[in-house]
């Protein structure tokens, strides 16, 4: 009957994803700047719709955030690297100004990097991003009010 104690296991990604999405919201929830008009839980490559607020007022003026979470050490540099699928990438490209955002677990911060930054820095180092299956999207800047306000302007 043993068997009969053996059940599904969480996998340990659901936490590190549950932690991600806490201290995201969190830290919009006190943005002048930005408010969460949509999550995305189909997931192709966009997990926040999140719309550009000027002097408290909705502007219907939209960025696309992709929201990933690591438990993995910093890079000696203190930045953080993850992989992600190119076609995930091509996903965010398509609207200007769409970012990546990382929840680095161990030091529960978040950092933040552009996705037109992850082409440039491909194309910088002569790599041929666009023939890649996937890509190190590198994390360096941690994510402030006001690099987001940089952003909205």
């Amino acid at each position: 009957m043993h068997h009969l104690n053996d059940f599904p296991k969480r996998a340990r990604n659901h936490r590190i994803e549950r932690l991600a999405i806490s201290a995201f919201e969190n830290f919009l929830g006190d943005s002048n700047d930005f408010f969460i008009q949509s999550q995305d839980m189909n997931d192709y490559g966009v997990d926040y719709q999140l719309e550009i607020t000027t002097n408290d007022q909705a502007t219907n003026i939209r960025l696309f955030v992709q929201l990933k979470g690591t438990e993995q050490e910093l890079n000696n540099d203190g930045s953080v690297s993850i992989s992600v699928n190119r076609a995930n990438l091509n996903y965010l490209l398509i609207h200007p100004y769409s970012f990546y955002v990382c929840f680095h677990a161990p030091s529960n911060s978040l950092k933040i990097t552009l996705a037109e930054s992850v082409v440039r820095s491909y194309k910088q180092s002569g790599k041929q991003w666009a023939e890649q299956e996937t890509l190190t999207v590198k994390f360096t800047e941690d994510i402030s009010e006001s690099r987001l306000h940089e952003i909205a302007e």
